[in-house]
């Protein structure tokens, strides 16, 4: 039998959704940093939602065949939940399996217009079993604008009975017409503590390394642990030694955005933003308390001296046109090479 995950620190978050006495031709937009429990929460909320304590309709649900759940996400990340060691992702994963089309190539990274169409033309009649219909859209902000558009039209005059529950890692580059017809839900992390207890409990990651781990990730513990099982400090450390060569000018903008690119293009950007996050923090106070790598407090904080701070702001603008870009046609290495110049430039002369 399927046990919808609910972790720990998302437990007041579960008991006011579940309290909701009506949740109707509503949208709920689920946002917090990757690695704190969105997408657990919103499969549990979808099993309260449309099991109501039957069992034909719990079979179902566990089966992967429940009629009135509908469940979109880029391929690349279905790829990815296929082999999740949580059964209510991996059943998530078969769900969304609906809506993906067969093609050559890679996994497609964003939310197609197809994918969208397809949704919306199966929401044309009632629920079939349960009261509410769900309809689960994760990484909700990879889709591209014709496909926002396509799904405007479906939050702007919902079906009856149909309650959506959007999934975003990040917020901020989703269109703001989205945003506005949805009701926020908030996660946020657990305090550090809570999050090393939590962590240690899981015996994942060794103790010794709990701390790093916690920082790099930001203290969301799901990410501390998705991080250590992709050696990601190995590649922090060949992403920052990049950065020092080319600060150094021992290598040249091309070749690093090749590097990056080889590495895997948004985990790149990910590490040198918080770089960059770091490095404006050091620009704001000579002792901040928290840093995404604190390991490598003595050179950020000396290299924060000798970069121009209106060049770290135009890098920051640059990450955020960097990563919604990423989600589009738009060739990755000529971002990753837009990208490497901003960084290359941030010594002052």
């Amino acid at each position: 039998m399927l046990q919808p995950t609910i972790h720990p620190w998302n437990q007041e978050l579960w008991q006011h959704l579940t309290l909701e006495p009506e949740r109707s031709n509503h949208a709920l937009l689920m946002h917090g940093g990757a690695g704190l429990g969105k997408r657990a929460l919103s499969i549990a909320l979808s099993h309260f939602v449309t099991t109501d304590g039957y069992d034909q309709s719990a079979k179902l649900f566990e089966a992967g065949s429940h009629p009135d759940i509908h469940v979109v996400m880029p391929e690349s990340e279905q790829a990815l939940l296929s082999e999740a060691s949580d059964s209510g992702l991996k059943l998530f994963s078969d769900y969304s399996k609906r809506y993906l089309e067969s093609h050559a190539g890679k996994p497609r990274q964003s939310i197609t217009i197809d994918q969208i169409r397809k949704l919306c033309s199966a929401l044309s009649t009632h629920p079939h079993i349960a009261k509410n219909r769900i309809i689960a859209i994760f990484s909700v902000e990879s889709m591209n604008r014709n496909a926002a558009n396509a799904l405007l039209k479906s939050l702007e005059e919902p079906p009856s009975n149909t309650l959506f529950l959007l999934v975003s890692d990040d917020v901020a580059v989703l269109p703001k017409t989205i945003r506005s017809r949805c009701s926020l839900v908030n996660f946020s992390p657990p305090d550090k503590s809570s999050a090393k207890v939590w962590l240690e409990q899981q015996k994942l990651i060794p103790n010794e390394q709990l701390d790093t781990y916690l920082s790099v990730s930001n203290n969301h513990p799901l990410l501390a642990i998705k991080l250590y099982k992709g050696d990601y400090l190995e590649k922090l450390k060949a992403v920052l030694t990049d950065v020092n060569h080319m600060w150094m000018r021992r290598v040249g903008i091309v070749e690093i955005a090749k590097k990056w690119f080889d590495l895997e293009p948004r985990l790149s950007l990910d590490i040198v933003q918080k770089l960059a996050i770091d490095l404006y923090r050091f620009k704001l106070s000579s002792s901040p308390l928290d840093l995404f790598f604190p390991v490598q407090r003595s050179w950020v904080k000396s290299s924060a001296d000798k970069i121009d701070t209106d060049r770290l702001v135009d890098l920051l603008d640059e990450i955020i046109r960097s990563k919604q870009l990423l989600g589009t046609t738009v060739d990755a290495l000529l971002v990753l090479e837009t990208l490497a110049k901003r960084v290359f430039e941030l010594p002052k002369n």
